[in-house]
This record gives structure tokens, sequence and C-alpha cells, in this order.
């Protein structure tokens, strides 16, 4: 995280240093002043690619984690981010690590119709076009059996038709 000196807001915007410097001393001072990752040329586009994917995936964990509530709620179900743990009514639920993530998710975007796709890269990290789709179908109908009165008739994790998901609390 940095801070802009002029108004002390958080960044969580990384840095990546593109250069021809390649001395072992110019990587860690570059290191050590700031920046997240460093890069040097000669370097293919896949590469320089791959790593602004992965800071930004790291920045977006990051920023998430620091803003965000340790506890969610949405009526009788209870998430306790610290020790990954998730009761309803007061019971403890027993999700498997996919589930948990997907149901902080759903918690975390209340009324938002969400995409298999975003589901994919924003829970599972794939990027959507070389998975296939139905793993969230199946971890949705699991989560549900958890999670709803009646999985067959379910209130909380509603389908959008052709579209995705919706939590609806």
């Amino acid at each position: 995280m940095r801070r802009d000196p002029a108004n002390t807001a958080v960044s969580h915007l990384p840095i990546l240093v593109l250069t021809a410097r390649d001395e072992e001393i110019d990587k860690v001072v570059g290191l050590e002043v700031g920046a997240d990752d460093y890069l040097t040329k000669p370097f293919s586009m896949h590469e320089l690619l791959a790593r602004v994917k992965a800071l930004l995936r790291r920045s977006e964990m990051s920023a998430r984690s620091s803003d965000a509530p340790m506890r969610l709620e949405a009526g009788d179900l209870v998430v306790d981010l610290g020790p990954r743990r998730a009761t309803r009514a007061g019971e403890e639920l027993r999700l498997k690590p996919r589930e948990f993530d997907l149901l902080v998710y759903f918690l975390r975007h209340p009324s938002e119709v969400l995409t298999r796709e975003r589901l994919l890269r924003n829970v599972w990290g794939y990027d959507f076009s070389s998975a296939d789709t139905r793993t969230v179908d199946v971890h949705v109908r699991w989560l549900r059996g958890k999670i709803e009165d009646d999985p067959t008739t379910p209130n909380r994790i509603q389908t959008s038709r052709g579209v995705g998901y919706m939590f609806a609390g």
C-alpha cells in the first residue's frame, strides 16, 4: 500500500519497473524503494502480461482484505472471515473451501446478478475463456443444499436465467 502525500489516501496500485538495468543492486534498490516487481529488457509480451495480471490480482485481493469487514451477515447466515467459519441459525456449516469463498463473494455482492464468468474469475481465479462455467453451477447447487431451507426452491441464491446468480439474502 502506498499513501498519496497530497491527501493521505491509501493506494493499492501496483508498481512494475520495466528497465534495461539488470544488475542485482538495481533490482534490490528498485524493490526496496517500493516497486512490487522488476522486469528487465529484453522481455516477452507474454511475460509482461502475466506479471501485470498477477500484480493486479494481488492488489485487488489486498484492497479487499484491508477494506472488508471480518464478519459478514445475512439473516441467520453469519460468516467469520478470520477463522473461515460459517454458521446458519447458530449451527456451523461444513463448507468446502470453494463453497466458503463462493458464499463470501455472494455476501459481498448482495442483490447483484453475478455472471458465471465473473464468479469464475473472482472466486476461482480462472480466466473464463479457458474454464468450464458448469463448475459454478455445481458449487452453487452444493452451497444451496447447505444454506437454503429448500434447495429445490431457493430463496437466498436465485438463478438469473441465461446470466448467472444473485444473492437475495
